[in-house]
């Protein structure tokens, strides 16, 4: 067995394993003053019949408030009804 190559893997062991970690970026005073100040969302209209019109919603730039919107509209309709229990089984 060539000892030359055990003799070069344990070199790179022992040099991988002695090296110190490398220190994380700290956060500074520029960093965080850099941080924008959350804006104040936009409320989402009104759902009736005016503001449902796919007129109105094609007119809304704000694509998160348009399917908001978009979702309330579908879902205005719906009521939740009880469902009888069927009771399964096999044969």
């Amino acid at each position: 067995m060539n000892y030359k190559y055990i003799k070069i893997a344990i070199f790179v062991l022992l040099t991988a394993c002695t090296q110190e970690p490398q220190e994380t970026a700290k956060p500074t005073d520029s960093l965080a003053n850099a941080v924008k100040p959350s804006e104040q969302p936009k409320a989402v209209p009104e759902v009736n019949d005016a503001n449902c019109q796919f007129e109105y919603m094609k007119s809304i730039t704000d694509k998160d408030i348009q399917q908001t919107l978009a979702d309330n509209c579908a879902r205005r309709n719906t009521t939740v009804k009880p469902v009888k229990h069927k009771n399964w089984s096999v044969r």
